[in-house]
């Protein structure tokens, strides 16, 4: 196949923001496919049975089998579970995600809030806002604790990296149970306890999957150490908020910064706002300036992978949705 005339150069491309913050160099870069814009759910319906590839998020699971010509659909972000499982979708379409995009905010966001959490520094902002002088004690140091990772995949697996920089003891789950270089610990997610007993912090960055919704619950969280931080970069119902909320009022946990939620945006009038302790971010974990140029690198990948007649190096198996 000539290199100057791929087969595939046209993409459907499903959010009319999607592409919004995109930055020239990159918008240049696109300039050689054709790009279609769908902007509403008429528009995807009406144009499924010609789209070839196709790039989008949030789009609606009930139509697929109309699609006979899709080839691939490239997702915004390393998650399927806003897709998987699609009724009617083809087994051989290709579904990439966007896993390493996140790479490196994603685990910087994660040591930012466990250092915010160990230092209380959002204790001390309220107290600023306040005009009080208040020493609280005791601030965790990280050197010589234990963090468990709860996902070991490209972003898990980097987490663990800045976490040994800190002189941390890392544990992690991982669906395979494979060992990971730098985890002292690595376990399946049946075997998940033996991970979390007695650890400091942990850091749930699981993909949600039939197996890992509510994988962290009261149970896990009570297996940690006494006044332990958790981190959910995950999706909302991997861990239970209520079990967390629960632990934080008793003090089992310490600390804990939920940037994911079962409803999002997280309405206005939710208790969770003004949790004690609890860290509201609104799912702004993996998110940079770079975050979209990087995406579209992805995909550009992705289609030059598919015109070559290999699979994307980010495609998804649909039965286990990562």
């Amino acid at each position: 196949m000539a290199q100057d005339h791929p087969r595939y150069r046209t993409i459907h491309v499903f959010g009319d923001k999607l592409l919004a913050h995109v930055g020239p160099e990159k918008m240049t870069e696109l300039e050689q496919f054709d790009l279609v814009m769908l902007k509403d759910d008429a528009e995807f319906i009406a144009a499924l049975p010609d789209i070839e590839i196709l790039f989008g998020f949030k789009m609606t699971g009930e139509h697929w089998a109309s699609a006979t010509k899709l080839k691939l659909i490239q997702l915004p972000g390393a998650g399927a579970d806003s897709l998987l499982p699609a009724i009617g979708l083809a087994k051989d379409v290709i579904v990439s995600n966007a896993s390493g995009v996140h790479e490196p905010h994603m685990p910087e966001f994660v040591m930012a809030q466990v250092l915010a959490l160990a230092y209380q520094i959002p204790q001390i902002v309220r107290r600023q806002d306040n005009n009080q002088w208040r020493v609280s004690l005791p601030i965790m140091s990280l050197a010589g604790r234990t963090m468990c990772v709860v996902g070991l995949g490209v972003i898990g697996q980097s987490i663990a990296r800045r976490a040994g920089a800190f002189d941390m003891r890392v544990t992690g789950v991982r669906r395979s149970g494979e060992p990971v270089d730098g985890v002292d610990l690595v376990v399946t997610p049946t075997e998940r306890m033996q991970a979390l007993a007695g650890a400091d912090v942990v850091v749930v960055v699981t993909p949600l999957t039939d197996e890992t919704r509510g994988l962290i619950g009261a149970n896990e969280l009570a297996a940690l150490a006494p006044g332990a931080l958790l981190v959910d970069v995950s999706r909302g119902t991997v861990t239970n908020i209520d079990a967390v909320v629960s632990a934080l009022e008793v003090g089992q946990l310490g600390g804990a910064c939920m940037d994911v939620f079962e409803t999002e945006p997280l309405p206005e009038d939710s208790p969770l706002w003004h949790v004690p302790n609890l860290t509201v971010s609104p799912h702004t974990a993996g998110l940079s300036s770079d975050y979209l140029d990087r995406l579209i690198d992805v995909l550009i990948a992705s289609v030059a992978a598919l015109n070559k007649g290999e699979i994307p190096t980010t495609a998804v198996n649909h039965r286990t949705g990562y």
